[in-house]
């Protein structure tokens, strides 16, 4: 069964698009190959400039199972056609890949945090503020029935009914894409759930009672890793922990940036290589960061030898500064602040780009921006300012 025989809003015939698919060509293999000609910009926001152009709620997105796996089709397909990015314009990939979408409140939802969907952002939610006594009594959480755990189940089943066997989109095969987890996109992190449930008040307990923080922390990540497998199992997959040679647990955790050097050694850093000794893992290398927590990361690279910090925003970090102090081997891609996206004007977009990419900050490569589906009503100028002003002040040479 096909869902739809439509044709790209663009044209990849049209000259204006064989050119750009030929530059990005050059820009990703020259990149790819660490012999950039220029730094490239990953466009990742067309979900909200589909969700601009259709008046997109996203309540209706997050509690109906059909919406969500709809809309992230013709996501995928917008994101082929927007000129904002280096991004291959008019070509259909070989299968399309849909699947649930629960960023960034799944894991809170299971302990009882308060879930809030919003119409025109990812879901929020409100923290516990649980004593420790709470916390220590706290039973955990149901692998199957809690929170939002059901509404996996439930996606899964109507994907099954609906686009599994010969359902083909613009041609091409859809295939159920189950997102991958731990301490990354279905959950901030071990510590970033501690706060949410214990609130602020852990980071005096590990002054106070640094005991009840290892216990909770270990008890929160030994629950999570159960959880994960589990899932994993549901839909056919291993977790990379029982994979042979698949990769061991990392640093990306949510919250860390307001803990000390001193603090994120004592607590984290034996967290993390206790449980890859335990699964004989190695901690994997990759780092998402999107705060400001750069005094960490000459540690992090020490513990965990960093090659890829994702997510660093400019101007929140001293991108120059970070660097310098990790080396020029680590990979970095980095954000220019959503407000200077939104707000505006195109003139000082390009003069944030133009500020944000020197030859400090540039290097000899290693280097990527990323647009990611932030902010609602940014104008398509803005989009554009952004890209064109990466392709004059990202080049090399």
């Amino acid at each position: 069964m096909t869902a739809s025989s439509e044709d790209f809003a663009c044209d990849p015939r049209d000259p204006a698009i064989l050119k750009h698919n030929q530059e990005v060509r050059e820009v990703w293999e020259a990149y790819k190959a660490d012999r950039p000609v220029r730094v490239p910009l990953i466009f990742s926001d067309a979900r909200t400039v589909y969700a601009d152009e259709h008046n997109i709620d996203y309540c209706t997105y997050y509690n109906d199972p059909e919406e969500m796996l709809r809309l992230q089709l013709q996501w995928a397909k917008r994101e082929r056609e927007l000129p904002f990015g280096d991004t291959v314009l008019g070509e259909l990939p070989e299968r399309w890949g849909i699947g649930p979408d629960f960023h960034p409140v799944l894991i809170p939802a299971c302990f009882g945090c308060e879930v809030v969907f919003r119409p025109d952002a990812v879901p929020a939610h409100h923290g516990l503020n649980l004593s420790r006594r709470e916390c220590d009594d706290l039973a955990m959480p149901d692998l199957r029935r809690s929170g939002l755990l059901p509404r996996l189940r439930e996606i899964r089943a109507h994907f099954d009914r609906r686009y599994a066997g010969d359902y083909r989109f613009m041609g091409r095969p859809v295939v159920y894409n189950f997102p991958g987890m731990w301490m990354g996109i279905f959950g901030g992190g071990t510590f970033s759930l501690a706060l949410d449930i214990r609130g602020g008040d852990i980071m005096a307990d590990m002054y106070e009672a640094p005991d009840f923080v290892h216990r909770f922390l270990r008890r929160l990540a030994d629950w999570q890793i159960s959880l994960f497998r589990g899932l994993y199992a549901e839909n056919g997959l291993d977790f990379a922990i029982d994979r042979p040679g698949g990769a061991g647990f990392g640093p990306t955790d949510h919250g860390i940036d307001m803990l000390s050097v001193e603090v994120y050694e004592k607590f984290l850093v034996p967290l993390i290589h206790d449980l890859n000794e335990r699964y004989r893992k190695t901690a994997h290398t990759d780092l998402h960061h999107c705060g400001r927590g750069a005094h960490l990361f000459p540690t992090i690279k020490r513990h965990f030898s960093t090659t890829h910090i994702h997510g660093l925003t400019y101007p929140l970090n001293d991108v120059a500064r970070v660097r310098k102090d990790i080396g020029y081997e680590t990979w970095i891609t980095a954000i220019v602040a959503a407000s200077i996206l939104a707000d505006g004007p195109p003139d000082r977009i390009r003069k944030a780009v133009k500020d944000f990419l020197t030859p400090e900050v540039k290097g000899q490569g290693r280097l990527a921006v990323w647009v990611s589906a932030e902010s609602r009503h940014v104008p398509p100028e803005h989009y554009l300012a952004l890209y064109e002003a990466v392709k004059e002040y990202g080049r090399y040479g």
